[in-house]
Parts: structure tokens; C-alpha cells; sequence
């Protein structure tokens, strides 16, 4: 990883690295698997029971490539690249488990459907298939339009799982690591929809969460949002920058992140005279905003260092004025996701032998007080693959990992 540049005082670097960025590294494809489908089955059997339907289904277009079924990203006319990996066809996503074939299951006469569109790109359509109660002779008891409208947020609901998918995507092929969300939780799922709602706010977004929330991967869940290409996403933490400085690190950050994303983390740790600069630098972009719009500018992601920072009176006063917030759930308030979490971490830090947890101690698990949320539990299962003998773990195993 190469810095964009180094602090005077020590050999951190200010920024994270410059990639090279090219168009064709995008995700183009999103997996079709097991947790995609679970994902679009929770949104799908919540939307039937709220729009009170029979049914609602998903058709989505898609490739199989090599035994894999992946969403195609990508226009209605397919290019030459596209074509070479295999038949475009439709998969259907129902909140129905029935037996008979998808195609007879819909009919004109009973269904209302929408278009299902991602960053300007047609996927497939949503179908509600209305109760017998919604039809009399002179016609439906409620308006299509209203259903219509309701059909459309379930497919933002769903857009919100794609953009997952594509920053999952980014982790570990752009950025070379495993910043993203694991799991299914209902906050999880809110969390998603908020970050699709913030994606076109103009103003700063600030990110407020505890340690191991996973700030950075909310920032690049809303870089993803915004931008559909591989575009810059460049990250500094302000706790590294040299007192008397600010200014000029902060010109070159924005410089290298134009036309993507500057996420700034820990402001909350910014000295006076840093926050200072800070604020003179955001009421400079505010105008150039003003001039030249959006597409020649920097989306502008702040994080402080907990939800509940101490500072000065001013940063707070700042804030609340200038950004919108992001609030992250800790991992108490997404206990669902704990064991999908330590099977996660399980197949990524088995050395030699895989194990499991016995009943007990996953309730052990699941009662601790997860103080730094995430990264404390991967902590633990690290040390768990290192002293693990056995194809079990016990409690008595287990506990002194969770004190030390």
C-alpha cells in the first residue's frame, strides 16, 4: 500500500493509499447465493405482510457462469463481454415457498408490477399478487398507484442488499481487506436502508458509532451508494495530523478525492485550532458546491471516535448544524448477527482444526457484554483457533479468552 503522503513527525501515513482505479474493476455482478436470497425473502415476507398481499416476488435478470448464478449489472443490450459468460435468464424470488412453477403462479389479471431499477440500470420487476377482498365488479378496492408506490419502496429495500453486495465486492478486491457487513439483523437492514436514503445529501455525513461498529465500512457503503463506477475513496484519520498542517492536508485529501469521497475519521480529536480549519475549509467547499455542483466535487464523510464523544462545546455545535448523522448499531443491538459473525471468523482464523462452540458456550456468547462490538469478538475468536484442539469448544475453554 503506497501513502499519498507521510506526517513530518513520524513515518504514519497521513492517508490512506491512491489505487488505481479503473472501470472495468467494478462489480458488475452481484452473487445470487444462499445469504442474497435470504436477505431478499426477509424484505420480501415483511412487504407482503405490510402491504397486506398473497404474494410478492422479485424476477431478476441474471447470468450462470461456471456453475454460479450472478445479477447482471449492466444495460438491456448486452455486451460482447457480458455474452461470452453465459445465457442471460430470470430468477425469481418469492415470499411464497410453493411448489408450483413460478410463471403460473402470476397472472395480469390479479398482479400489479413495477420496474425493479439499480443506479439507472433495468434488473427485473417486483409483482404483488392481491387478495380476492381487493376486487369487486367495477374494480380494485385500492388504487394500482398506491400499490405501485409501495412496490417501489420494497425495491429501494432491495436495491440497498445490491449495494451490500458491491461493497463487499470492493473489500476484497479494490481495498484488499474484509470491511463489510456480516449478517441479517433487522438493524442491520434499517441500516442499509438509511445509507440509501443519505445518498444523494450534499452536506457532510457524520458517523457516529462506538469502536468496532465498522465506521469505515458505513463510509464506503455510502461511497458505493453514490457512485456506481470505481471511483476515489480516500480515508485519513485526524488524530495523525501534524498541529499547524490541518490546511494543507486537508487541500491535497480533497485534491486526490475529487469525484469520489474524503471520509475523515475522529474528529472528535481535532485540536482548536485544527477544528478551526476544518470549519473555514468546509464553508470554502460549500461554495464551490454553489458554483461548479456536485459532480466536480467530494462527498464529505466525518466519523468520531465513539457514539458518545467528550469535546468542545463548539465541534458538537458545528456538527449538528453542518452534517447529518449516521448512527451505528452496536452489537448488542444486532445480537442475530453473532453466530453468522463467529462462523465468519471461524473459516477465516482456523489454523488447522475447524470447531464449533457447544450450546452452552454459545449462550456464553451471546450473553457477553461486547464492550468494542466486532472487533472484540473477532479478537476472541482468534485466540479461540489458536487453542483449539478439539472439534468443540467448552465454556470452560472459553471463558478466560473473554476476560483477558
Amino acid at each position: 500500500m503506497i501513502s499519498i503522503f507521510q506526517s513530518p513527525k513520524s513515518n504514519k501515513p497521513v492517508a490512506k493509499a491512491v489505487y488505481s482505479f479503473d472501470e472495468q474493476s467494478g462489480a458488475k455482478w452481484v452473487p445470487l447465493n444462499k445469504s442474497f436470497i435470504t436477505l431478499a425473502k426477509i424484505i420480501l415476507h415483511a412487504a407482503a405482510e405490510r402491504m397486506d398481499v398473497k404474494g410478492i416476488a422479485v424476477t431478476l435478470r441474471c447470468i450462470t457462469h461456471q456453475g454460479y448464478r450472478h445479477l447482471l449489472l449492466c444495460s438491456d443490450q448486452l455486451n460482447d463481454t457480458s455474452s461470452a459468460l453465459g445465457a442471460a435468464e430470470e430468477f425469481i424470488i418469492s415470499n411464497e415457498d410453493s411448489l408450483t412453477p413460478s410463471h403460473e403462479r402470476f397472472s395480469h389479471l390479479d398482479t400489479v408490477s413495477v420496474s425493479m431499477d439499480y443506479q439507472g440500470q433495468r434488473l427485473g420487476y417486483l409483482l404483488a399478487t392481491l387478495p380476492e377482498t381487493d376486487f369487486i365488479e367495477q374494480g380494485m378496492r385500492r388504487p394500482p398507484r398506491l400499490i405501485e408506490a409501495e412496490l417501489q419502496v420494497v425495491a429501494s429495500e432491495l436495491g440497498s442488499i445490491i449495494t451490500r453486495y458491491q461493497t463487499r465486492y470492493r473489500a476484497i478486491f479494490i481495498y484488499g481487506d474484509q470491511s463489510y457487513w456480516i449478517g441479517n439483523s433487522a438493524a442491520l437492514r434499517q441500516l442499509d436502508k438509511r445509507i440509501e436514503q443519505l445518498k444523494d445529501v450534499t452536506k457532510p455525513i457524520l458517523i457516529r458509532g462506538n469502536k468496532g461498529t465498522g465506521k469505515t465500512i458505513a463510509a464506503r457503503s455510502l461511497h458505493c451508494s453514490r457512485h456506481q463506477g470505481i471511483l476515489p475513496f480516500i480515508e485519513s484519520s485526524c488524530n495523525e495530523w501534524q498541529e499547524g498542517a490541518s490546511a494543507s492536508i486537508l487541500q491535497a485529501l480533497y485534491t486526490y478525492a475529487k469525484g469520489g469521497t474524503l471520509y475523515l475519521r475522529n474528529v472528535d480529536t481535532l485540536s482548536g485550532n485544527n477544528l478551526q480549519v476544518l470549519q473555514d475549509f468546509w464553508e470554502t467547499i460549500k461554495k464551490d458546491l454553489a458554483v461548479k455542483g456536485v459532480d466536480e466535487a467530494a462527498g464529505i464523510i466525518f466519523s468520531v471516535s465513539r457514539k458518545h464523544y467528550s469535546n468542545a462545546h463548539d465541534l458538537n455545535e458545528w456538527l449538528k448544524d453542518n452534517t447529518v448523522e449516521l448512527p451505528l448499531p452496536d452489537l448488542a443491538d444486532r445480537r442475530e448477527d453473532l453466530r453468522d459473525l463467529v462462523n465468519f471468523f471461524i473459516q477465516e482464523y482456523t489454523l488447522s482444526v475447524e470447531f464449533d462452540f457447544t450450546e452452552h458456550a454459545w449462550r456464553l456468547l451471546e450473553a457477553f457484554n461486547w464492550r468494542e462490538n466486532v472487533a472484540q469478538l473477532k479478537r476472541v475468536i482468534q485466540k479461540v483457533a489458536l487453542v483449539a484442539e478439539g472439534p468443540l469448544i467448552s465454556v470452560s475453554l472459553l471463558e478466560p479468552l473473554l476476560r483477558d
